[in-house]
Order: C-alpha cells, then sequence, then structure tokens
C-alpha cells in the first residue's frame, strides 16, 4: 500500500514526537522527515515530494505569504500550519489546514483524517481491504475498548472465533495496535470519535 507521506517542520522535540505519534496512528500514513532548522525546509520539501506538510508558524518569516510558492509548482503537498496560542484567532488562507497547540487529541485527529482522506489514491480507496460484517463488529468492540472474552459475550460466539478474527483483521489492515484499530474504525465510520476509549 502506497502511504500517505509526512514531513513534519517543528523546532519542538515534545511537539513534534506528539504529532508524530498521532500520525502513526493513522494506518495508511508515514513520517518521512522531520526538519528542526527553517533553512533546509525548501530543499527537504522539494526533494522528498510528501503528501502532507506540518510546518510551525514560527519557521516562516510571514506564515501569511504562499507558501505553495516556496516549492516545486509539480508539487500536489497539502500544507497544514502548525500555530501556537498568540496566532490561534488569525486565518491562514494558503493553508489547508490549521493545528493549535491548545487544540485536544480528537480534534487534531479530525483535521488530519480530512487532509488524509484527501490524499489518498482513488484507486486505494476503491481497492481497499474489505472487512467482512463480523470483523467489523470486532473491530467496533476492539475500538470500543473491549476484551476478547467481552466481545466474545456481546457477539455470542468463542473466544477462540474472536481471536480468530483479531489474526485476520490484523492481517488485512496490515494494523497491529488497539490504537491502530481505534483510528482505523474511526476513519472508517465504524464508531464515532466520540465513543472511542
Amino acid at each position: 500500500m502506497n502511504k500517505v507521506t509526512f514531513i513534519i517542520a517543528e523546532k519542538s522535540y515534545v511537539i513534534r514526537t506528539g504529532l508524530i505519534k498521532i500520525i502513526n496512528g493513522f494506518p495508511e500514513t508515514s513520517v518521512i522527515k522531520e526538519i528542526t532548522d527553517a533553512g533546509k525546509l525548501k530543499k527537504i520539501v522539494n526533494n522528498n515530494k510528501p503528501d502532507i506538510l506540518i510546518i510551525n508558524s514560527k519557521l516562516l518569516d510571514d506564515a501569511h505569504e504562499d507558501i505553495r510558492e516556496m516549492f516545486s509548482e509539480k508539487m500536489k503537498t497539502k500544507f497544514v500550519i502548525f500555530v501556537g496560542t498568540k496566532r490561534e484567532s488569525e486565518h491562514f488562507s494558503y493553508f489547508d489546514e490549521k493545528i493549535s497547540v491548545d487544540d485536544n487529541k480528537e480534534e487534531i485527529i479530525k483535521k488530519l483524517q480530512t487532509i488524509i482522506t484527501s490524499k489518498l489514491p482513488e484507486k486505494h480507496k476503491a481497492d481497499s481491504v474489505e472487512l467482512s460484517e463480523r470483523e467489523k463488529e470486532v473491530v467496533k468492540q476492539i475500538a470500543l475498548g473491549k476484551t476478547n472474552k467481552e466481545i466474545a459475550d456481546l457477539l455470542f460466539i468463542s473466544v477462540h472465533t474472536v481471536i480468530t478474527h483479531r489474526k485476520n483483521i490484523t492481517r488485512k489492515l496490515d494494523i497491529k495496535t488497539v490504537s491502530g484499530i481505534t483510528v482505523y474504525a474511526i476513519l472508517n465510520n465504524i464508531i464515532d470519535i466520540d465513543e472511542a476509549v
């Protein structure tokens, strides 16, 4: 599967690490580079051509300039501005999305989900692995934080069957963590973001 690629341009290790953790929770994404120096931004982005660039507004001389002018015209990169509290109310018209330091995890996931979905190739969307209805029910219960025993009781199946479904889900989706399955469930409307544990 061709993954949606990210470059994160952010000086703060803590913020960078937090964003990477959230992005890595999406099974179809990959962070390919981290940039802490604005001087290297143009070269690294033009060489790597990410699908999405997240950049802290402090790394730009003027965050209101058309960021697309900095990079190759052939790039189809989506641009996400990351802002601190002081600039939260500003409108950044040249960016596809804005993430604030004050956004909670769910808000960041929703914003990233929208932009990731817009970058998924149409053929990937059409050819995506289809789960059976029963597997979707198991995914829902996993995302809701249920144990194998609880899932078995709810769906009137054996624990052994639940484990088999989980193995098949892991193989089909190539997702090995509960957080990854939760993100998948949210992205595919199996659960609402408010239901996630």
